[in-house]
């Protein structure tokens, strides 16, 4: 049996990601979702600023979708969310709430009064050091979550959860048959958004660190620009040409290829240059074992020869998300178009789990 639906909103600077569906122990349905282009200038680095034209941006959708009304989830991100994993003594969750109570600030550089915090805990371990459990905390900005409220009262839905992409990954992941994911192998997610990108590091498919980097697909827009005298709407569409997927096709190919190529690998060597650091910082805490695989998501994930770029860089085996069996789609759309959008929907996706 199925728990009852629910609408998660994936809020991003260039897409908003919408889905609707529900949960049981064994499957993610989706009933209905949409990708629309977030109204400019409402949000920025996952602070909403105009949550009324949002609002009627998402209004106009769900009407558009004929997305009825239901309790609301909506993932917050950006560099003011801070997370933090740290181990105490195997207790229960009651203990960890009034250890934390006393505890929490002294594991992050703010003034905590000013956040709102909340944990989840990954596991419990036993070594030789004795019992433990694994907590992962997070802290976000009380005038973030606010915006987020407000948003939820504009739209005249019951905001009944905030939850950050590494922690839907992280129950998306609770789904994946092993057919699809090695548990026993340490890898990484890397979600490249359009500002920022996340880098979540698993073991065992449980999260063992997860950073927000200040880089995403809009370097390279911001490159072409720079390097062709673009605007940035000219240089976008010369990125998704260089895909072959735009009838800006032909501007390509009056272009220098190998100029256009080699922007495109200067953006992304900020990008897997920072991820590169955080996966060493992550192989560095722990030499119980080192990332093997690399899985990319988000909407920059699709650009051509990226994989094999990151596969290149890397020397490990780099790929898609997968798509798993554990989703079923139950929407009007096309299947195929859904699959193929997938990868852009995993955090808003991962939201309707809520066990």
């Amino acid at each position: 049996m199925f728990e009852k639906k629910l609408i998660a909103l994936d809020i991003g600077n260039k897409t908003t990601k919408i889905v609707y569906g529900c949960t049981n122990k064994k499957n993610i349905a989706v009933h209905n979702y949409e990708i629309i282009k977030t109204p400019k200038d409402c949000i920025k680095d996952g602070v909403i600023f105009n949550a009324e034209l949002l609002s009627q941006a998402l209004i106009q959708a769900f009407k558009a979708n004929k997305i009825p009304k239901a309790d609301l989830v909506i993932n917050v991100t950006g560099t003011g969310v801070i997370t933090r994993e740290i181990q105490l003594p195997l207790s229960t969750d009651k203990e960890i709430e009034q250890i934390l109570e006393f505890e929490a600030q002294q594991y992050f550089p703010v003034d905590l009064q000013n956040y709102t915090s909340d944990f989840k805990v990954l596991e419990n371990v036993t070594d030789s050091d004795g019992a433990h459990t694994r907590i992962l905390i997070v802290a976000a900005p009380n005038k973030q979550i606010e915006g987020y409220i407000h948003l939820a009262k504009l739209l005249k839905l019951q905001l009944i959860a905030i939850d950050i992409p590494a922690n839907c990954v992280i129950k998306g992941f609770s789904y994946k048959s092993m057919q699809n994911i090695n548990a026993k192998e340490e890898y990484a997610v890397v979600d490249i958004g359009y500002d920022t990108s996340m880098v979540s590091i698993f073991q065992n498919n449980l999260l063992k660190f997860s950073r927000i980097l200040l880089n995403g697909s809009a370097d390279i827009d911001r490159l072409i620009a720079n390097q062709f005298n673009l605007d940035y709407k000219k240089a976008e569409e010369m990125k998704i040409a260089f895909k072959g997927t735009s009838e800006a096709q032909l501007e390509v190919a009056a272009t220098s290829e190998k100029e256009l190529v080699n922007v495109i690998e200067k953006a992304m060597n900020n990008i897997v240059s920072d991820i590169s650091r955080f996966i060493e910082f992550s192989n560095s805490r722990d030499n119980s074992n080192n990332v093997q695989r690399i899985f990319i998501c988000g909407g920059g994930s699709k650009l051509a020869g990226l994989s094999e770029y990151f596969a290149g860089y890397f020397n490990l085996p780099v790929s898609l998300l997968p798509f798993g069996n554990e989703i079923i789609y139950k929407g009007k759309k096309d299947k195929n178009g859904f699959e193929e959008d997938y990868i852009r929907l995993i955090n808003a996706i991962g939201g309707l789990v809520r066990t």
